[in-house]
């Protein structure tokens, strides 16, 4: 006997027990508690039959499992490189998606590396900080710097850009 089958039983018994214990009890009420009987039976067979089915079914993958493995091979890297490639790629051509997207990076990299290695606020420490980061980065992560003015501008060269990153990259 399959343990689904011997636990429907059990269930189906102990609710046959309760049902005839409050019929024994009550009276008056026996329409009712029939219909709770069946609705009750009812649901422990569906229940049953829900988890045979389960179990009895395939065993192999569905085409959803096999499709999400494939997409999961196509881009083995989890590390956000595609994710930063494409920030920067983006902020060359766009001053706005600079300033939004790739300049908090930019920031966070800068005071990460200023507070470690030298002890520097970014924010506080402006003129010290200044001095450590570099003029071209320094652009790019001051704590004033405005949005650009014109939202639809170029971003800068992919050149300028590398002397950013290097800079930050000798703190």
């Amino acid at each position: 006997m399959s343990s689904i089958f011997a636990r429907a039983l059990k269930v189906g018994f102990v609710l046959s027990a309760a049902v005839g214990f409050t019929a024994l009890a009550v009276s008056g009420a026996r329409s009712i508690l029939l219909d709770v009987y069946f609705l009750g039976m009812g649901g422990v067979l569906l229940l049953a039959l829900v988890r045979t089915t389960r179990e009895g079914g395939s065993t192999g993958r569905s085409d959803f499992d096999r499709a999400l493995e494939e997409m999961s091979r196509r881009h083995p890297s989890d590390s956000g490189e595609l994710t930063l490639v494409n920030e920067v790629e983006q902020s060359t051509a766009s001053a706005l998606h600079l300033h939004v997207r790739l300049r908090p990076i930019l920031r966070e990299i800068a005071a990460h590396r200023l507070w470690m290695r030298f002890g520097v606020d970014l924010d506080r420490e402006q003129e010290r900080a200044r001095e450590l980061v570099g003029p071209n980065a320094w652009e790019l992560v001051r704590p004033e710097r405005r949005p650009p003015s014109d939202r639809l501008a170029r971003g800068p060269a992919p050149a300028d850009l590398r002397v950013v990153v290097e800079e930050l990259e000798r703190l």
